[in-house]
């Protein structure tokens, strides 16, 4: 990262109808332990008595500099709120929330684990997919009843003994499957690490707003106390009404 892109930190949050640069605070969560990224948006006392938001309108959280802004979450609003229910809160889930409405009833006859999740998927109305190219045998039956489509991905992992990871990311759903990544960014003490702790099991680094990070990437970190290139487990944004924004990295 070039140190002179990172002084004049701005957000942008869109929801439903509604874009705010001001008076809102957000958190985004991003781990690869988790097959959703989601966030809360919090508003200030001025927009109280203005705003009506209903449930699955679009949202997306934008952090940058100088205008130029990256993707930090996009997703759907999961509780709805408006002027006679304003809980001064918005929670926000990804695109995982189309395969968790979706039920499936079917018998699958001589198929693959990807035949079953492209059949899922396409139920789902998701098309822009990245899905595994390993081989695997395939089931002669695999009746599904009354499920949705994460719980048919949790069955086909069971019946095929594997565990593949599968997320949305950009609005693309993978599945064995990882995002390219055209750059590697370094984090260096003195530079662009705040903090760098570790309170558990994993590295906890701390920089300013960096969007461009997401979680299963390789970044590189050059510190006193741990130095190399590391896979992100973790990515949390955090942010306040005036504009002091955060990023926490787990790795």
């Amino acid at each position: 990262m070039e140190a002179n892109e990172l002084f004049y930190p701005e957000i942008n949050v869109a929801i439903g109808s509604y874009n705010f640069q001001k008076g809102i605070e957000i958190e985004v969560y991003s781990s690869k332990d988790s097959y959703f990224d989601w966030a809360k948006t919090r508003f200030t006392q001025h927009f109280r008595e203005n705003i009506i938001i209903n449930k699955e309108d679009k949202a997306m959280i934008e952090l940058g500099y100088d205008g130029v802004f990256d993707e930090a979450f996009e997703g759907y609003v999961i509780n709805p709120i408006s002027e006679g229910s304003y809980v001064n809160e918005v929670i926000l889930k990804d695109d995982m929330i189309h395969l968790e409405k979706t039920y499936i009833t079917n018998t699958f006859l001589d198929a693959t684990p990807q035949e079953i999740l492209r059949f899922c998927l396409n139920k789902a109305g998701v098309s822009d997919v990245k899905i595994s190219s390993k081989t695997y045998q395939k089931k002669k039956v695999v009746p599904i009843f009354k499920k949705n489509v994460i719980s048919v991905i949790e069955e086909i992992h069971s019946i095929w003994k594997i565990q593949e990871e599968f997320y949305f990311s950009r609005g693309v759903f993978y599945w064995g499957e990882k995002p390219e990544q055209n750059k590697i960014y370094e984090f260096e003490y003195g530079i662009n690490i705040i903090s760098l702790e570790r309170p558990g099991r994993v590295w906890e680094l701390e920089t300013v707003s960096a969007p461009f990070i997401k979680h299963s990437q390789k970044i590189i970190v050059r510190h006193p106390k741990i130095s190399g290139e590391f896979e992100t487990k973790k990515i949390v944004f955090t942010t306040n009404e005036t504009g002091f924004i955060r990023t926490y990295i787990y790795f």
